[in-house]
């Protein structure tokens, strides 16, 4: 296994925390002379399970891939202030589960895969479960997981403390 960056795949969906991650990322890739490789995945409106039973038909599943690249260049230009200068640099859309998806994305030697963590709350990973232990568990390379930032991750912390003092 090589164990040089050649390329930083990034997952993307234009939330918060996915930005800092893809901030992150750009600096791994300027870090390493890596290429920078934004991600986003999506699926039908419906959510990935029912995409996976009943896939759209050929014409909205054209229309999803365009607004997901539509998504994730806008993404990226609120993230980077656009296309990076100096970076070798390439967006993909993936339609799919975000979890698989941004694994087989970084399947290659010479990936890191980048991630944010923390985005959702309990209830959103009782149901979905944790798009970061999965990358985690599954990659085949390393794997950055970025911490939340910001007013979210203050709130977060205040919440722990506030638990903490309550189990004393």
């Amino acid at each position: 296994m090589n164990h040089s960056v050649q390329r930083v795949v990034v997952g993307v969906d234009g939330s918060a925390g996915s930005l800092v991650a893809l901030r992150r990322a750009a600096a791994e890739a300027r870090r390493h002379g890596a290429e920078l490789r934004p991600v986003f995945i999506y699926s039908s409106p419906q959510g990935d399970y029912i995409d996976m039973l009943w896939p759209p038909d050929e014409r909205t599943a054209r229309e999803l891939a365009h607004q997901a690249r539509d998504d994730l260049h806008e993404a990226c230009v609120c993230g980077l202030g656009g296309e990076p200068d100096g970076l070798r640099y390439s967006e993909a859309v993936v339609r799919g589960q975000t979890g698989p998806a941004l694994v087989s994305s970084a399947a290659e030697d010479g990936d890191l895969l980048v991630v944010g963590g923390g985005s959702h709350g309990a209830v959103h990973h009782f149901f979905t479960g944790s798009v970061t232990r999965y990358c985690l568990r599954h990659a085949r390379g390393p794997v950055l997981v970025v911490p939340p930032t910001g007013a979210r991750h203050r709130e977060q912390e205040r919440e722990r403390a506030a638990t903490a003092r309550r189990d004393r």
